[in-house]
């Protein structure tokens, strides 16, 4: 698990019972496309389930947490950055919109669109992509780097 989510283990047991369901095709084959262009797809995967989970029950605390900072946000063509957790926080609710929390909500793991740019959950409300961590980017954890609606 990755250092930064180890403090949401609610949150992450309940993601984990929601990977662990029945297992699909479509998940094999996202799997094997995050493999291919990102990285490691069970990071990917904690991450997707963590933050869906964490939004679908209205943890701000931790949706904030598992996001990449500075962060650009688009929201009806009104843009906004935000440089901290707080700060994030602080503005959560024009942010998390009803149309991101759906988008987010109503996207299967096995429905992910996965390109070398990162996973893509709705139509784009949100981006998933490796961050690296150093100039030689020997680590890339996946993070939320795109929030957007109304484009």
């Amino acid at each position: 698990m990755p250092r930064s989510l180890a403090p949401f283990a609610s949150v992450l047991i309940a993601a984990t019972l929601l990977i662990s369901g029945p297992s699909r095709a479509d998940e094999a084959s996202v799997d094997q496309q995050i493999e291919t262009l990102l990285g490691d797809a069970a990071d990917y995967k904690e991450l997707f389930y963590a933050f869906k989970v964490a939004l679908e029950e209205g943890k701000s605390d931790i949706v904030v947490s598992l996001v990449n900072y500075p962060l650009t946000v688009t929201i009806d063509g009104e843009e906004a950055t935000y440089g901290s957790e707080q700060e994030l926080l602080d503005a959560y609710d024009s942010v998390f919109t009803e149309a991101i929390v759906e988008a987010v909500s109503n996207q299967e793991y096995g429905d992910l669109f996965v390109n070398s740019e990162g996973v893509m959950i709705g139509n784009g409300e949100v981006w998933i992509s490796g961050i690296c961590e150093d100039s030689a980017c020997t680590s890339a954890p996946p993070r939320v780097a795109v929030i957007q609606s109304g484009n």
